[in-house]
């Protein structure tokens, strides 16, 4: 984000400390690549946006080169700031307050342009005081490789800082590893990727040189469809956007051939019960099981439609069947201001047989259920 020079807000906030701004960069002490420098906040320091006292160091970097820079304390807690000065105002390129662990500061970076920078190394509370140790290092180069992954396997992987980002940008937007999928011809498959509470992104593409383009992306909840184009192979980005690292567990699965929709018709008033599984139709679009129902009305006739449901978000969708697409007339996820039950409420248009989609929120969502279509 870019925003006023430093000096701005100290001209405003502290009239009795030196502008940063007003400061060239050669008065800031210099932290060489490579070196870890100690030094001292206190009460004395200047204070910037409502955090506590900071220190300015300046180093060298390159172009296009990938840096990580650490602010450590035990006796505050350590908010760390990479910046540089553009037009005599200060962008503040990134900021962290605890990627280090505990109670200390980590940013990785890629330069856009070779020239000074600054390591702000402050205190991200008002009273933090006491010593810290500050560094820059270079990192690794991304390495770029393939793993092999066979339908009906389960491998665990791990992201690391040497694996490839997702975005442009000082800092990236999180790390991704590379599998090789292969199968037969339109095989239809289901890959799932789990990294605890995290939401992974699973896509699938090829390669553009040395970039990865994806051409079909993840559902949501780590899950991706696929059906495997003529070669019987593509590859799968998997990743988790953000400064996340660590083991995951990925799955790929043969889904078999579509299942047909088997509608269940609706009386008005008489409860249903249901059960969403594996097995169950699958939304091409989402991943998401579905039950399909249908009640026939008259043309502005009100109808109401409710889904009870404790294992999993219900999500309730009422349509028509045009030339086989599914139409959507009304959609809702929850029935009041919370929980798992869904209520749809609509006016049908013309006489005839509508279609009802009794689904989860998101893609997984398995259980059983209760459905029911009624009067207003």
């Amino acid at each position: 984000m870019r925003i006023l020079s430093i000096a701005t807000v100290l001209a405003v906030s502290l009239a009795a400390a030196a502008p940063l701004q007003a400061q060239p960069n050669a008065a800031f002490p210099v932290l060489a690549v490579g070196q870890r420098a100690s030094g001292q906040l206190s009460a004395a320091d200047p204070v910037l946006y409502e955090r506590g006292p900071f220190k300015v160091y300046r180093f060298q970097a390159q172009g296009g080169r990938r840096y990580v820079a650490t602010l450590q304390s035990a006796d505050f807690d350590a908010y760390l700031t990479v910046a540089r000065t553009v037009g005599g105002i200060t962008d503040h390129m990134l900021m962290d307050d605890d990627g280090a662990g505990e109670t200390n500061a980590r940013l990785r970076f890629t330069a856009p342009e070779t020239g000074t920078y600054l390591l702000i190394a402050q205190s991200l509370l008002p009273e933090g005081t006491g010593a810290f140790t500050v560094s820059v290092d270079t990192m690794p180069a991304k390495r770029l490789a393939v793993a092999d992954l066979r339908v009906g396997q389960t491998v665990t992987g791990a992201l690391e800082e040497t694996d490839r980002e997702y975005g442009a940008g000082p800092g990236g937007g999180g790390f991704f590893d590379l599998y090789r999928v292969r199968g037969t011809p339109g095989q239809r498959l289901r890959l799932r990727m789990q990294m605890g509470e995290l939401y992974p992104v699973l896509n699938a593409g090829s390669m553009a040189g040395d970039e990865f383009v994806p051409d079909a992306f993840g559902h949501g909840q780590g899950v991706l469809l696929l059906t495997l184009p003529e070669s019987g192979e593509t590859l799968v980005q998997a990743g988790v956007e953000g400064e996340v690292l660590g083991e995951y567990t990925l799955t790929v699965a043969d889904r078999g051939p579509a299942a047909a929709p088997r509608p269940v018709r609706l009386s008005r008033g008489q409860p249903v019960n249901g059960r969403l599984e594996a097995g169950d139709v699958e939304n091409e679009e989402d991943g998401r099981w579905t039950d399909h129902y249908v009640v026939t009305g008259r043309a502005g006739e009100r109808i109401r439609v409710t889904m009870a449901a404790e294992a999993f978000d219900a999500y309730l969708s009422i349509g028509r069947m045009v030339d086989g697409v599914f139409q959507e007339l009304a959609s809702n996820d929850d029935e009041g201001e919370q929980g798992t039950n869904s209520a749809v409420e609509v006016e049908l248009p013309e006489a005839g047989e509508y279609v009802i989609l009794a689904t989860s929120f998101a893609a997984g969502g398995e259980g059983e259920y209760r459905i029911q279509a009624s009067a207003p």
